[in-house]
């Protein structure tokens, strides 16, 4: 006769098979599932974007990655550890895109270790962890099979966005040393004292003025290509340039027109940014009053290359918005007061071309004082709009801008036009020579030019499109804007190279548990108080001591009494007690920060199968009293 067993005991015989099977599947979904992956985050932080694939298709080299990282650092600073696992889930992606050709290693620097020394030798920068001296990393460091090296000396979190961005391009820069060549000509110091020329430098030496600092997206295109200075008197452009980059080309002589041209006509490719008001020229040496500007140049080149291309920026206007328009802060009769400047304009998805490689990918730009684009007439060429404004815009006289612009009368008396007004185009096509008269040369291009014209310059500058701040010793750029995107984008598109300034960066992931954090605060306070109280303790027997040290005496010699040897001593002991103490607390508040997160994380892992296995055992309980009661009954 078999015999039944009880209820209870199955139920919770049961339960525990359960968990059994739970863990078995955990652990073999592990073992033969651990590449399948599912990117359920709001932001698909954790999603490898599709343009990255053109990235590793080609790498014919082995790169490896090695990651520093110590567990203390995240211990100290949840968001770094969760920033690690993101960092090294993503390069282990990157290995499988690259077939195996990016090799990650995993490094846990010990004080005093030879893995410790390396990590210094690359120059990753460590993070001091306690007073005691005790540091961590969190950095990496990459070489391909030539030597070649790139750090990220500490992954700062402000540059969390932009990770995929960051690292792709680390892995592009091993991958293909050689960079495509982007010369350039600017009256603007783009590229700080080396853009200058000699009388510019003259002229900032008499003034004692300091060296300016290259601006930002010359350091962003320098990831990526090798950038070359031309004059503007040049009298043929290098052969081994595939990219010409125009800013704010000024007096450029008949010569150097004439070589720019049969660069064009000859298949060369053109960036151009040509500006009616260049607030940028501000910044130029000689400048003395706010908002007074360097005269400038002559644009005259210029407007003749681009007439012969077949485009023109309309001159002495300006284009507002008041759709764009930013928001900004003034000064009025000594009150402060918030107005639009249409001058200025916040660029979104609306105003760019979806459809271009250049801008298809663009969220956001920010221009100041931008001209027009208009086709020329009878050009065998096509000017295809990339940047727009809105339809409620206006053409300003270029003059309302000279000096301290008025941007309250500016608001106030604009009356919208109903035209979308073009800022960035692309021209291409056949072309023919903007010099017929010449007999030399070219007389029409050989292929399809290729010319990209912006109208407006300031969209180059730092202070529209990105911040800059100093963070563990690094300076760190954080862009608020796609400009130095659209830089990049524009040149890897003329020289064919790999766009992987379409990238986005990823919205920052800072979902934390709140109450987690109250509760961590609130902890963290009660230790800390205690740590501050004991940090003072030690200073001032630090004082003491160092005032009980001994003082010469007429002859010159110390004079030290018993009873003060013995006071310095004591002092000393306290000091080491104190210190030993100091340690504890800080080890304890590490421990009660751990226990709260291995709590947190017990709660949201395993509380779900223990709950569901209460439930199981309170309903069997429930269904063997009922039985028991019918039982009784009959």
């Amino acid at each position: 006769m078999i015999k039944r067993l009880d209820p209870t005991k199955l139920a919770v015989l049961s339960v525990l098979i359960a968990g059994l099977l739970f863990i078995a599947v955990n652990i073999i979904s592990n073992v033969w599932f651990g590449s399948i992956r599912a990117d359920l985050t709001a932001g698909k932080a954790f999603t490898t974007s599709s343009a990255l694939r053109p990235v590793f298709a080609n790498i014919s080299e082995p790169i490896v990655v090695r990651l520093y990282y110590t567990d203390s650092v995240g211990a100290l600073s949840p968001r770094h550890g969760a920033y690690y696992t993101r960092v090294r889930d993503l390069l282990q992606q990157f290995g499988t895109l690259s077939g195996g050709k990016i090799k990650l290693e995993l490094y846990s620097p010990e004080p005093f270790s030879d893995v410790e020394d390396r990590a210094v030798g690359f120059g990753l920068q460590s993070l001091p962890l306690s007073q005691q001296g005790e540091v961590g990393y969190f950095g990496l460091a990459a070489t391909n099979s030539t030597d070649d090296t790139e750090v990220i000396p500490f992954f700062n979190l402000e540059r969390e966005r932009f990770l995929e961005y960051d690292l792709a391009k680390l892995i592009y820069t091993l991958a293909r040393p050689t960079r495509p060549r982007v010369g350039y000509i600017s009256a603007l110091p783009i590229d700080g004292a080396e853009s200058l020329s000699q009388e510019q430098m003259q002229q900032l030496q008499v003034a004692g003025a300091p060296l300016p600092q290259p601006w930002a997206f010359m350091s962003q295109i320098r990831e990526f290509f090798t950038i070359v200075k031309l004059e503007a008197n040049l009298t043929e452009v290098p052969a081994n340039i595939d990219t010409l980059m125009l800013i704010q080309a000024e007096n450029l002589t008949p010569q150097a027109q004439f070589a720019i041209d049969q660069f064009v006509l000859k298949g060369g490719k053109i960036l151009a940014f040509v500006d009616p008001v260049a607030e940028s020229m501000g910044l130029m040496i000689g400048q003395q009053q706010p908002g007074q500007r360097r005269r400038p140049g002559s644009l005259e080149g210029m407007q003749k290359l681009l007439n012969g291309w077949g485009a023109k920026v309309v001159e002495a206007k300006v284009v507002g918005d008041l759709d764009s328009a930013i928001r900004v802060n003034l000064g009025v009769d000594g009150r402060p007061m918030l107005s639009d400047y249409v001058a200025w304009m916040h660029l979104d998805g609306r105003n760019f071309d979806p459809n271009d490689a250049i801008t298809g990918d663009l969220k956001q730009i920010n221009v100041a004082t931008s001209g027009a684009i208009e086709a020329v007439a009878g050009a065998g060429t096509t000017v295809t709009p990339l940047m727009m404004t809105g339809p409620r815009s206006q053409r300003l006289d270029a003059d309302k801008f000279e000096g301290v612009p008025n941007i309250v009368g500016l608001f106030r008396d604009f009356v919208p036009q109903n035209k979308r007004e073009v800022l960035a185009a692309r021209i291409s096509g056949k072309s023919k020579t903007a010099y017929p008269q010449a007999t030399t040369g070219l007389k029409e291009s050989t292929q399809p030019i290729q010319v990209v014209v912006v109208a407006d310059t300031d969209i180059l500058m730092d202070r529209f499109w990105v911040q800059m701040s100093e963070a563990m010793g690094q300076r760190v750029m954080v862009p608020t804007a796609d400009n130095g995107n659209f830089v990049t984008t524009a040149l890897e598109n003329l020289s064919g190279a790999v766009a992987l300034s379409s990238l986005n960066a990823q919205a920052q992931q800072a979902r934390p548990f709140t109450l987690l954090d109250d509760i961590r605060r609130d902890a963290e306070q009660q230790y800390r108080a205690k740590e501050q109280a004991l940090t003072v303790r030690l200073q001032e027997l630090q004082q003491k001591a160092d005032a009980m040290m001994p003082k010469a005496d007429g002859s010159g010699q110390p004079v030290l009494s018993e009873d003060d040897k013995k006071t310095i001593d004591n002092y000393r002991a306290d000091i080491l007690a104190t210190r030993r103490e100091l340690r504890d607390v800080q080890r304890s508040l590490r421990q009660s920060i751990e226990s709260l997160q291995s709590t947190f994380t017990f709660a949201n892992i395993g509380a779900v199968p223990v709950i569901f296995g209460l439930i199981l055992i309170a309903v069997a309980v429930a269904r063997h009293r009922r039985r028991q009661r019918r039982l009784s009954d009959i």
